[in-house]
């Protein structure tokens, strides 16, 4: 059993450490410890690397205990990213909720600038499968999502050949009856 789950909270308005997902979380895990950490806001230039700066940190502040990582929106991309870089000890399991999906550019191809947060250093690195293969992920997402489309979460699974998708018919962009059946 995990008493231990970091939350990595979204961009958006509605979004924080103490947003729907969070208390969710709180609510059907009581006797776990939620650690949700405030992200930066995504407005500077180096934004990307501010988010990454307090992840590790959040991180690397956990004891040396199983634990699982969920993340919302782009902070399940924002994870993910994360853990193609660095492999921290005692992750249990990868839950990413509604995230969009930003991959780098191939040869000579545009980064989509539709996103006032995407560019290049927001993208999942192109070796993001071989990075993640031997992670326990499981992508979560709504097929009502008015935020990030569900054709993201369909695109990453392809991506990742380990993980495991779970797509809801309602939940718009927090879905959280995955939480209540895992729980």
């Amino acid at each position: 059993m995990v008493n231990r789950i970091l939350y990595l909270h979204g961009a958006g308005d509605d979004d924080g450490p103490d947003d729907e997902i969070a208390r969710e979380l709180r609510a059907h895990w009581p006797d776990a410890e939620i650690i949700a950490p405030q992200l930066p806001p995504t407005d500077r230039p180096d934004s990307a690397q501010l988010w990454q700066h307090e992840i590790a940190r959040a991180i690397r502040e956990l004891p040396d205990e199983p634990w699982i990582l969920v993340g919302h929106s782009l902070g399940g991309s924002e994870a993910l990213r994360f853990l193609c870089l660095r492999r921290p000890t005692m992750l249990r399991r990868t839950v990413i909720v509604g995230a969009p999906l930003w991959e780098a550019p191939g040869p000579g191809q545009a980064h989509d600038e539709s996103h006032p947060w995407w560019g290049p250093a927001w993208a999942l690195p192109l070796h993001a499968d071989r990075a993640l293969a031997d992670l326990d992920v499981v992508i979560v997402h709504s097929e009502d999502d008015p935020v990030v489309p569900v054709a993201h979460a369909h695109r990453l699974d392809r991506m990742l050949s380990s993980a495991r998708l779970q797509i809801a018919h309602r939940g718009g962009h927090r879905p959280v009856d995955w939480i209540r059946r895992a729980a």
